[in-house]
């Protein structure tokens, strides 16, 4: 039982994805669960313009290509979801980035989102900062941005560890709202006590099903849902010897 279990998970997500996909051609996009962490960033993004200070983005030290390489793609979906309108308001944010290969895509971002609203001029290759790669140096050089910016709120998303609570204390100290999806026990144990809108574990990847709301995102996040359900389920049963 035990061997075809995963098998029997895949086959579940799959289904579970398929009948979204035929749900949503049907009727409307299925609504998703509130997650306290993404929702206030479109408001965010309009207080942001009002003042003139744009949001801060820390988007961590993960690298693509690598074990946290899930965690980077989610972070940069999320800015993604977040670029059109920003770029719309006239405030684009800032963006600290802790390894390279996130660098090149973060620029991307917002080079496209100029684009489409057809001005590439008003493109500012500084909105994406390169800060360090070492994740101590990397915590240290966006909370002096914190320390030292105009900044209107601070989001972090991405891959932290310990090292997030220099972040958050910055951003707590100056009286900044933040929000902070990280994917690391440590981090988020570090972060908990901070002023923020926390999303836990896997909610982290959540964030471009709530800020995109495209239908692949969405179903995805659906099947996300029904496969934690089932693992607590088979989890209970096992510990209560029904399995």
């Amino acid at each position: 039982m035990t061997s075809i279990l995963p098998w029997l998970l895949i086959i579940i997500a799959l289904g579970v994805l398929l009948w979204t996909a035929i749900r949503a051609r049907r009727g409307p996009v299925p609504s998703t669960r509130p997650l306290p962490a993404f929702d206030g960033l479109p408001a965010e993004l309009g207080h942001s313009a009002e003042s003139g200070a744009p949001i801060l983005f820390t988007l961590g030290s993960g690298a693509v290509g690598g074990e946290r390489t899930l965690t980077s793609i989610a972070a940069l979906e999320t800015l993604e979801g977040v670029a059109d309108a920003a770029v719309a308001y006239g405030t684009p944010p800032i963006v600290a980035v802790g390894d390279p290969t996130i660098l090149p895509l973060a620029e991307d971002i917002f080079l496209r989102a100029w684009n489409r609203r057809g001005t590439p001029e008003r493109y500012n290759p500084t909105t994406v900062q390169f800060i360090g790669i070492q994740p101590t140096v990397y915590a240290a050089g966006v909370a002096d941005l914190l320390l030292h910016e105009r900044a209107h709120a601070h989001v972090l998303i991405g891959s932290m560890d310990e090292e997030a609570a220099l972040v958050t204390h910055a951003a707590e100290g100056r009286g900044i709202p933040q929000s902070v999806a990280a994917d690391r026990l440590p981090a988020l144990g570090a972060v908990y006590p901070a002023d923020a809108r926390l999303a836990i574990g896997e909610e982290l990847y959540a964030g471009p099903a709530r800020i995109a709301a495209l239908p692949r995102y969405i179903r995805s996040l659906r099947a996300q849902d029904v496969l934690r359900f089932l693992v607590v389920f088979l989890i209970l049963m096992k510990v209560l010897g029904l399995w």
